[in-house]
């Protein structure tokens, strides 16, 4: 799956340096997502001339507490990313793929370290949206090898 084998799929060669991904929404967590995707259908760095298709995506983040004490403090969130998506063809007039993804997890909150729960939380975001870019991969790639 992560091998050079991988990587000379049908699947994988139509999606590789075929796809521009359009920025994605105006926060870090757009930038991070594109970033992730960018390196996954492009791993080699060499885009087509001229790539077949554009890839829009819409992100949400959604934090929940999920554990709170009788005094009100939180000890554990929740963190969802949601998104869909379109895989337009740039140079025909036909349907674009369209769906959704989503990635959850949580995160524990430690009352007396500020700076633990930070980077608690900065990990698990990086960490989603790396696997979304990983879904995306396969999820592009068994599209575009049923075509």
């Amino acid at each position: 799956m992560y091998g050079d084998a991988a990587t000379k799929t049908e699947g994988a060669s139509l999606v590789q340096g075929n796809v521009i991904v359009a920025p994605i929404g105006g926060d870090r967590f757009g930038q991070v997502l594109r970033a992730a995707l960018e390196d996954r259908l492009n791993p080699e760095g060499r885009m087509k001339d001229k790539p077949d298709y554009t890839l829009e995506v819409s992100l949400s983040r959604t934090l929940v507490p999920s554990i709170v004490r009788s005094d009100g403090t939180i000890l554990r969130y929740n963190v969802k990313f949601e998104t869909n998506f379109a895989l337009k063809p740039n140079n025909i007039t036909a349907k674009p793929f369209t769906g959704s993804i989503r990635r959850t997890s949580s995160y524990n909150v430690v009352p007396s370290a500020n700076f633990a729960t930070y980077e608690a939380e900065d990990n698990l975001n990086e960490r989603l949206l790396k696997e979304l870019a990983e879904d995306y991969v396969l999820r592009l790639s068994g599209y575009l090898a049923g075509k």
